[in-house]
């Protein structure tokens, strides 16, 4: 599970949206939550903090979720937290997953959802995030055994 210690960013356009995503991530555990309604707050918001967990709506006026997402993930922020999208279209998520929105957000998540969906979502985006970096670790010695046989 996230460290429920980090801080966490809410963004949703929809200010009742924002209220239930942020209870919901309250009941995680989670006590320091900032919300934002447009991705643009939330881009300002990362210039005064790291987050342990961003979670974004997908379908936003003026920046959508995954704009916001691909911006965040650059310079000047570098965000590299977790970033879970949310939306109530699947197709929406699959037009994402399509346009390869996943090379750069780590999860969605369809609404209405609860928190033990939340807890599922996160789990397994931690365990995805720690099989890369084993990998990630074990690739050097793979290369330096290759390199070794004759």
């Amino acid at each position: 599970m996230q460290d429920t210690n980090q801080p966490v960013l809410v963004i949703d356009d929809f200010v009742t949206m924002t209220r239930i995503m942020k209870s919901i991530v309250i009941q995680l555990g989670f006590a320091d939550v900032d919300t934002c309604h447009s991705g643009q707050a939330a881009l300002a918001q990362l210039r005064l903090r790291r987050y342990g967990l961003i979670i974004c709506d997908l379908e936003m006026e003026s920046m959508t979720g995954a704009e916001f997402a691909g911006r965040a993930r650059a310079p000047p922020y570098s965000v590299r937290c977790p970033i879970v999208i949310t939306t109530a279209s699947r197709e929406g998520a699959a037009q994402c997953v399509r346009a390869g929105v996943h090379d750069f957000v780590d999860g969605f998540i369809l609404k209405p959802f609860k928190a033990a969906d939340l807890q599922t979502k996160l789990l397994e985006i931690q365990e995805r995030l720690r099989a890369r970096k084993l990998e990630s670790e074990q690739e050097p010695a793979i290369q330096k055994d290759a390199m070794a046989a004759p």
